[in-house]
């Protein structure tokens, strides 16, 4: 419903105003000429307590939250950045190109030995604050926070739930999990202190409390459950994300506070809602506390976030995929499309085609749990991974590195050079592509390595199914349904049995990665 405000002009206010008030006063004067009762004379409110049978189990759960905010309330803290920006000016733009022509310089008596060339300037400081939260988890002062919170910040405060005031510098940040850690400058010793609790014991439909300064409202508690584990919320590759779904509400200014559970422990770091309107909107999402203690610890011993590097291609092994492969559809697991040459996996002896079912012990199902398992180990370690491979269990013991980033990681194929002279193209009307011999000319057009073989996607039928599971123009295609095509005639002979309602698995080569591609045949 549109409002519409419109001015009342001034005068018809004051009349307005005026009548209102002189019947404020006749009322007011009727009633104190009246008999007004005595203070005894009126009972307010009933006099029997409403009769609420409340089991005893219920009896003893009533006052649980607020046991649990009068505990944890006092380890969360305001964080209030400041980023300072210093701007010079001059006071006279015009004096550079003019100079004093108006002699103002000799009317105020300045000594001409001191006069510049230069015009008077002046410096003004702008300070920009922002609001956030965060946990304390030591005694002197160490703080863990987001990174979103602090990052620019020139000037970092933190205020106590007891009304005490602290400075506080930044020891670390990594923008890939969003956390941070700050400790407070001066010496202490009597910080209250989260108790730090274990992320992977937790449930959709635990309980949960959220405790941070939403809108500048210091100290606030609000109450939901865990929603749902593992979530991500962006669509950044780099990122490390593994969230906490929950319904808590979390509003600006909760970032960086404590989301704990029934027992009061710190659980997770608020750091994001999913909103369309600003605000609260029932999802919001906090990093596990198992990860952000990892990132805090790298970053106050080691001044770095290191992370295990296993050195393959991953991917989902989604059900058509599983067919293809001839597994259960209750087998879960992560596939591997291509493995880096020497790098961990590959000395391990993990290859192309395996499945990843669990790391160090701890299972995995998706390439999000697989790429945070690797990274929260160390670099050097060893760890047993367990894989799949042609639907037999083996475990492989991988020594895990760091992941240098300069290092452009490529891949070798061991094909012979088969000299594919056969037609230049072909189309498959049950996959809906077209394909031509992979050519040197083509190899070296692509910059793909002359011992590549395979055959070239070079166009679409109308509607094709392939274009819609994603394959594009210029993919290699190395092998259908595991065997190797090297030529037009080996692909069309690796189509032409397959049937309608069948299963069909590509190993597909994108620049210099591969993948598999997995999909039913219409």
């Amino acid at each position: 419903m549109n409002v519409r405000l419109k001015k009342i002009p001034l005068l018809h206010i004051s009349v307005a105003a005026a009548l209102v008030l002189g019947g404020a006063i006749y009322y007011s004067c009727s009633f104190a000429e009246s008999d007004r009762p005595s203070r005894d004379a009126v009972e307010f409110g009933a006099k029997k307590q409403p009769e609420v049978n409340i089991p005893p189990a219920l009896q003893s759960f009533s006052t649980v939250f607020a046991d649990i905010a009068e505990k944890v309330v006092p380890t969360v803290v305001q964080v209030i950045p400041t980023k300072i920006d210093t701007v010079i000016f001059s006071n006279n733009p015009f004096y550079q190109f003019f100079g004093d022509q108006f002699g103002m310089e000799d009317f105020f008596g300045m000594p001409r030995n001191n006069r510049r060339g230069a015009p008077p300037v002046e410096k003004k400081e702008y300070r920009q604050q922002s609001l956030g939260s965060g946990v304390i988890v030591s005694k002197d002062g160490y703080i863990l926070t987001n990174y979103h919170v602090v990052k620019g910040a020139d000037e970092i405060e933190i205020k106590t739930s007891d009304k005490r005031s602290f400075q506080a510098s930044i020891v670390g940040s990594d923008s890939l999990t969003d956390v941070a850690v700050v400790k407070i400058k001066e010496k202490v010793n009597d910080l209250p202190v989260a108790f730090i609790g274990n992320s992977d014991n937790l449930r959709p439909g635990d309980w949960a409390l959220a405790i941070g300064n939403p809108f500048s409202l210091s100290s606030s508690v609000t109450l939901g459950i865990i929603s749902a584990l593992g979530r991500t919320a962006s669509n950044d590759a780099n990122a490390y994300q593994n969230f906490i779904q929950t319904d808590a509400a979390i509003n600006p200014g909760n970032s960086g506070g404590a989301l704990v559970n029934i027992r009061g422990e710190l659980i997770g770091i608020n750091t994001m809602i999913y909103t369309q309107s600003g605000g609260y909107m029932g999802i919001g999402f906090a990093i596990p506390i198992n990860m952000a203690q990892k990132i805090m610890e790298d970053l106050i011993f080691e001044g770095k976030v290191s992370r295990g590097w296993l050195g393959v291609m991953i991917q989902e092994l989604d059900q058509p995929t599983r067919e293809a492969f001839g597994l259960d559809q209750n087998t879960h697991g992560v596939l591997i499309g291509d493995v880096f040459p020497d790098q961990p996996a590959a000395k391990a002896g993990i290859l192309r085609g395996d499945i990843v079912t669990s790391v160090d012990n701890k299972s995995v199902t998706s390439p999000n749990e697989l790429r945070n398992a690797i990274a929260a180990i160390h670099p050097g370690k060893k760890v047993p991974i367990e894989l799949l491979r042609s639907g037999k269990k083996t475990t492989v013991y991988v020594t895990l590195s760091g992941r240098d980033k300069s290092q452009v990681a490529e891949k070798e194929s061991k094909n012979n050079e088969s000299g594919e002279n056969s037609s230049s193209e072909d189309v498959s009307k049950k996959l809906g592509i077209r394909v031509s011999p992979l050519t040197s000319d083509i190899k070296s057009n692509l910059g793909l390595k002359s011992d590549i073989k395979g055959v070239i996607i070079t166009g679409f039928e109308e509607k094709s199914l392939s274009a819609q599971e994603g394959l594009q123009e210029n993919d290699i295609i190395i092998e259908v349904n595991r065997k190797p095509v090297t030529s037009i005639k080996e692909f069309k002979n690796s189509v032409k049995d397959l049937k309608a309602g069948e299963s069909v698995l590509l190993l597909v080569q994108r620049g210099e990665n591969t993948f598999f591609k997995a999909f039913k045949i219409k």
